[in-house]
Formats: structure tokens, sequence, C-alpha cells
């Protein structure tokens, strides 16, 4: 079976995991990565056993690469994946795609002028819960969607909450934490539409900023069919959760600080979806790996098949290997990117126009 040769740009935290999931990756083999801090680089080139560079350029240059998976920091994506376009090489952008519609435009109108692939890095499409949620949906058993929802409140007060900063987000700008509406809202606003079958027609919602105090983040969509999908997000208060409310984690999670959490531990305050139909409902714990649909004959926990996080990242990694050998499109493609930042940016012009946003 051919391989394709993958190269990483930018080694962090979110690198380190899509590594770790690519170890049961079936069409690929990492053999390079870059990143600017050399320890750092370093350390990872030995535990995974590819080529170090610190300057993504020369990595383009002297490497053959079929695709590179970008995981730096937003601000970064517009200038990589045009070079890597331009080096002939398919891109896989992380999430956000970008911080403005005119970069994450530019990224597709480079790839497409160079005839290279853009894959959006929406890895809530390959969690086992969401891929199966995403199957009972297309079978009917919900009935037609009426309302989609995931809340994040908690922490540890407003004294301990840290915004990802300005090496994440430029100060002034969409930003605040890891578990915000910017750096984690993306994916709701990616995988409801892609739930519903129907794209955001209009949002009011409200997003932290870079550098600014936080406060509570809340996001409305209203969709083509007249399905209503809600966030709400506030982590610099604190969880009014009971002990009996968590669950055994059979995922790596993150909780609602933004920390780690393995899989196999208990996890106080889980990750959920809430998919609410005609005819029956869901309950996603996406990270935690656990399904339950509910209906007029009860609750029933769904089996699920697949590999939960990290596992998730290698899945994603081979889905873009096999649309690249194929010569088919990519299953989530640059321009899904740009309707989930759009989505999240209208959340933004919302809150200073105080008024609904109707998107094209």
């Amino acid at each position: 079976m051919k391989k394709l040769q993958v190269g990483f740009i930018g080694l962090g935290k979110v690198a380190e995991l899509h590594l770790a999931g690519c170890q049961d990756a079936e069409q690929i083999q990492i053999v390079a990565g870059s990143d600017t801090a050399t320890e750092r680089l370093k350390h990872m080139a030995k535990v995974w056993g590819f080529r170090g560079y610190r300057d993504y350029t020369e990595m383009l240059k002297k490497e053959t690469l079929d695709f590179v998976c970008i995981c730096t920091p937003p601000l970064a994506h517009r200038d990589i994946t045009i070079q890597a376009a331009q080096h002939n090489v398919h891109v896989l952008c992380e999430k956000p795609m970008a911080l403005s519609v005119e970069d994450a435009t530019a990224m597709i109108a480079a790839c497409d002028d160079a005839g290279v692939k853009l894959y959006y890095g929406s890895s809530y499409r390959c969690l086992p819960p969401c891929m199966q949620a995403k199957e009972m949906i297309e079978q009917g058993m919900l009935g037609p969607i009426h309302l989609l929802l995931e809340t994040s409140i908690g922490g540890g007060g407003p004294d301990t909450w840290q915004g990802l900063g300005p090496h994440h987000y430029p100060l002034g700008g969409p930003g605040g934490s890891g578990m915000g509406l910017i750096d984690h809202g993306i994916h709701l606003a990616d995988i409801f539409p892609w739930f519903v079958g129907h794209r955001v027609e209009a949002v009011f919602g409200r997003g932290n900023y870079s550098g600014q105090k936080p406060a509570t983040e809340y996001l409305t969509m209203v969709f083509g069919n007249g399905a209503i999908g809600m966030l709400v997000y506030n982590d610099a208060t604190f969880p009014t959760s009971t002990p009996y409310e968590g669950i055994f984690s059979q995922g790596a999670s993150w909780d609602v600080c933004g920390n780690l959490l393995r899989g196999g531990q208990w996890d106080p305050q889980p990750g959920c979806i809430h998919v609410y139909g005609e005819k029956g409902a869901l309950r996603i714990y996406h990270y935690a790996n656990k399904l339950y649909f509910c209906d007029s004959a009860g609750i029933r926990d769904i089996p699920l098949h697949g590999r939960p996080n990290p596992g998730h990242f290698g899945l994603q990694m081979d889905s873009f290997a096999r649309s690249i050998i194929a010569g088919a499109e990519p299953p989530v493609s640059g321009r899904d990117g740009l309707r989930a930042l759009q989505v999240i940016l209208a959340a933004y012009r919302s809150h200073e126009t105080r008024s609904l946003v109707c998107l094209p």
C-alpha cells in the first residue's frame, strides 16, 4: 500500500497529539517536521524519528512531500499555505483556517491556482461519536432537526483565567482562551451545519477579544431549514456541575480550562453536544467517546467504532491521503473552513452592531 510522505509545520502540543494519533495511520508516513524553537524541534525529531528543520521553507525545498500538516498559530496559515502550494505540496490546515475572510480566500485561491488540494482540519468530523451521530441523522432516526446545543461553563474564576495570547491571536482581534468561540467554537460552526445538512443563514452572538478581559461568549446560528444552533462559553467563572454528572472518558479530552485529560480517566465536566429532532435526540460526548440516543422507546447507549482522540487525527490524515491518491476532492475542503470562519466572525460583527448578521 502506498504511503504518502508528510511534513509537519509547527510542533507544539497540537502537533504532538496529531503525531500520536498517526501511529495507526495506514496511508501516511511522517518524514519531516519544522519549528522555530530549536530545543522543541530537536526533542520532537528524536521522539518521532523524522528530519527536523527550523525553517519550513527549507523543508519544502529539500523534502519530497505529498502534503504538509500545518499546526502553527493561525496568523501564519496564509503564508505557509501559499508557500506549500508554490512547491506543489498539498495542504492540511488546522483550525481556525485563518483570522480573516481575506486570508482564507487567498489560501483557497493559491491552492486552486497551483492545482493542489486544501484540506480543512475539521477533526470533530472524525470523532467516532460524531461520525455515528451523522449516520443516524442521515438515516432519519431523529427526524427533522430543530435544535443543536453546546455549553462550556466553569473554570476557577477570572483570577486564574488565561487567554491564548498574542502569539496565537493578535491583540485587539478575535481571541480569548482555548475553550472560547474562535479557538473551540469554530469546531461547532463546522459540524452543526454538517449535522443539519443546511448552511448557516444568520448569526447573533458575541466573542472575546485578545488581550481583553473575558466575558460570556455566545453564538446563535439560524440554519436554512429553520433549525437553531446555540453555543454558550465562559471559562472565567465556576462550574455548577455535581460529581455524578461526570463520565469515565474513553478518549483524551480537554476540560473547561483547556487542560488535556488523558483517556481512561474520570472527567468531572465532559464536553458534550445535544442534538434535538422531531423523532429523537442525541447526547454526543465527542471526546469521552460516548453516544446516547433518546426517543419514544427510552434512552440507550449507542455502540461506537473508530479511533477516539487522539486516534481521530490519524483518521483525518488517512482520509486526506485517500483523496490525494484517488485524485478526488477532499472530504472537508478549504471552503468548509472559510464558511466556519465566516460564522464565527459574524458573531463579532453582531455584537459590534447589536444586530442579527445575515450570511451570503
